[in-house]
């Protein structure tokens, strides 16, 4: 990469898109927030991103990486918009999708209903063929029958096809033959089988993420073919070259090539947060703290995770709209309480916020655009916090007439409140979802949140970060550089990731190296092409191994990562399952009898993570041209109730140089976000530009 590239990166949120710029020689980022576009959500990437190089004054020529998140699949998903689905699986098991498991998350609401199948009952279908646990054939594959199925698929028009036979996972031979005579019966619909995505055993699980992944292959290609189409466009979009990777992130904050997302795209499902709690995990590491709570507050919803040691917490069961996926998913715990979350009163005349939300469109009734109910970005701007002259994204300019108009006639009014009450009631109906969201993530995992950091972002975070820290006793805070575009700078600092896992019961006692050796080694050799595919270097790999266990008798099992394929590695395998057992839940049994369930590897394309732009130094005292002035801001008691106004310095934080102090009350305002300093607050700026901020008593 020459000096005169960029990279350039864009994460599609649910009311605005995230986009930056970052120039390698002079380590210049600029930012652009601009409204997502819902009818294309790819316009509003090439827009921002056209919007952040024209303030470095470059091109799309100048270009020589793209980094891209999106909620593509996620909405896909919810709102059913996937393509026409067919799901074929072994004689008997038309109806795998629709049992399902007997989990049921309302237990005793009589009138809960099921969500509706990704995959209509008409469109499965059943081949006979069989094989044993072992993989062994029972019975062969009826290839004449799916021949035959082939015609009644083309007459009925679906887009694609989800495979998925009974013990594939331990020989995938059946599988792989009706794939192979289905592609070529059905050109232009697209194909997939449950060992590519998934070679695990739980055959619901796996039969769910395969038909998951078979509905968002239309929809994706679709989206993905739209986006290279405009950023390509030398007209209206950047003109990029073909041979530019443009690079798309996947729900275990790492990055996968475009080409790997229209193949797997369930594993962009969920991805949208991953970006932030990357960065978050990055920028906090560059500050030298390595247990953070991230707390992503974007326009629609609150997105929060872990990070111990610098590391984000992957999980590998999740879920979406009653949909099971079990793929590697950075553990977060969504809100429903985001900036344009609705406040609303309930029947019984309790004060609510959110899940529904006012969007990109019309958005909050303080940006102008037709909103008609308050939202708590509106209560933010009736108490100060945003000002009548603060422009989000550095042009939404914001009304607060309109706010508090709205706020008084549907909240403060029906409640016998004044505006002022109404709009401090909002925010903490707000900050107590989001403080319970907090204690999921911590304390119910057996985490002290007064052990750990904040790292509030998004566009709203930042504003909401110290109410939450008091009420859940953390005492400090970390608020990155531009938090308002965290996850864009997530798609720059992110690694190339690839994720294979084999099924195969074993005894731990059973296993020597000579069989552990067999398992991985075909594994590690795919691990090997896949990142060659990449195009990344060898000198830039990183194959991590592990293996999953549990006793036996157990129906879940724990990673325990393997640094070596030797027998003193083998030998240790159990004695650290007992200890994670120990950890992870309370207890251990060190002579009972432990299985591995599952052999897996995750492979790493490192990329050169980009050297941020640091700030100058000052002194303690920030220099005048940082002062922008003063504004009258409402903060509530210690006890959550009552409040007064008080009149706060506004700072302009990209003239703030490293190691100025700010104490509160105080507002400190940037291009994406707005940082709320409550009294007693003491904040400063460290050497990489975070804010540090100590909780006030």
């Amino acid at each position: 990469m020459t000096a005169a590239r960029l990279r350039v990166a864009s994460d599609v949120g649910g009311t605005f898109t995230d986009n930056l710029a970052y120039d390698e020689a002079s380590k210049t980022v600029t930012v652009a927030k601009v409204p997502t576009t819902p009818e294309n959500r790819a316009l509003g990437t090439v827009r921002g991103l056209l919007r952040a190089l024209a303030l470095q004054q470059r091109t799309g020529s100048d270009v020589a990486y793209v980094g891209h998140g999106m909620t593509t699949a996620t909405n896909a998903v919810i709102q059913r918009t996937g393509g026409r689905t067919a799901f074929v699986t072994n004689e008997g098991f038309r109806d795998l999708l629709l049992i399902g498991r007997q989990n049921r998350p309302s237990l005793y609401d009589i009138r809960k209903t099921r969500p509706e199948p990704l995959v209509r009952r008409a469109d499965s279908h059943t081949v006979r063929g069989r094989l044993d646990p072992q993989g062994h054939e029972v019975t062969p594959l009826d290839a004449a029958a799916v021949r035959a199925l082939a015609g009644r698929l083309a007459a009925d028009k679906v887009e694609a096809v989800a495979i998925c036979f009974l013990h594939a996972y331990a020989n995938p031979a059946h599988e792989r033959r009706a794939r192979d005579i289905l592609a070529a019966a059905l050109p232009g619909v697209s194909v997939c089988i449950s060992t590519d995505i998934l070679a695990e055993f739980r055959e619901y699980e796996r039969a769910s993420t395969v038909a998951l992944n078979a509905f968002l292959l239309p929809v994706m290609d679709h989206y993905l073919a739209s986006l290279i189409e405009l950023l390509g466009d030398p007209a209206g979009g950047l003109g990029l070259a073909a041979d530019i990777p443009v690079m798309v992130m996947e729900a275990a904050g790492g990055l996968m090539t475009v080409a790997s997302a229209r193949e797997k795209p369930v594993h962009t499902v969920l991805s949208g947060p991953a970006g932030g709690v990357v960065a978050s995990a990055h920028v906090a590491a560059l500050s030298g703290i390595g247990d953070i709570i991230t707390l992503d507050m974007g326009g629609t919803s609150t997105d929060i995770s872990l990070v111990l040691d610098g590391r984000p917490q992957v999980t590998r069961e999740a879920g979406l709209e009653g949909t099971p996926i079990r793929i590697p998913v950075i553990d977060i715990n969504a809100i429903g309480a985001g900036g344009g979350s609705i406040a609303w009163i309930d029947e019984g005349g309790a004060l609510r916020v959110g899940p529904r939300s006012a969007e990109a469109v019309p958005g909050p009734a303080c940006y102008g655009r037709g909103g008609t109910e308050p939202t708590v970005t509106d209560a933010n701007l009736v108490l100060g916090r945003l000002g009548a002259d603060s422009r989000l994204g550095g042009e939404l300019a914001l009304d607060p007439e309109a706010a508090a108009r709205v706020i008084t006639d549907i909240i403060a009014d029906p409640l016998g409140l004044d505006v002022v009450a109404a709009a401090a009631g909002i925010l903490r109906v707000a900050n107590a979802t989001m403080a319970r969201g907090v204690r999921v993530v911590s304390v119910e995992r057996g985490h002290d949140p007064r052990r750990l950091t904040l790292v509030p972002f998004g566009g709203a975070g930042p504003m909401h970060g110290s109410p939450l820290a008091r009420d859940l006793a953390i005492p400090r805070l970390l608020v990155p550089p531009t938090p308002g575009i965290l996850c864009a700078l997530g798609m720059l600092v992110a690694d190339l990731r690839h994720d294979l896992v084999q099924t195969r019961l074993v005894p731990h006692a059973a296993l020597d190296v000579a069989a552990l050796e067999a398992m991985f080694e075909p594994m590690l050799a795919e691990a090997r092409r896949l990142l060659t595919e990449d195009r990344v270097p060898a000198d830039r790999w990183r194959i991590e191994i592990r293996l999953e266990m549990r006793y036996i008798g157990q129906s879940y099992e724990l990673p325990i990562a393997l640094a070596t394929l030797d027998a003193i590695a083998l030998a240790g395998a159990a004695p650290s399952f007992h200890a994670e057992h120990a950890r992870r839940f309370g207890h251990s049994e060190p002579t009972a009898p432990v299985e591995i369930v599952s052999f897996g590897v995750t492979a790493t394309g490192v990329i050169d993570t980009p050297e941020l732009p640091r700030p100058a130094t000052g002194a303690s005292e920030p220099p005048a041209v940082a002062r922008r002035g003063a504004r009258r801001a409402f903060f509530e008691a210690a006890s959550g109730s009552g409040g007064d106004w008080a009149v706060c310095p506004v700072w302009q934080r990209e003239a703030l140089l490293a190691g100025n102090q700010i104490n509160g009350p105080a507002l400190i305002e940037e291009v994406s976000a707005t940082t709320v300093l409550y009294p007693g607050d003491r904040a400063r700026v460290d050497e990489i530009g975070s804010l540090i901020i100590d909780i006030g008593t």
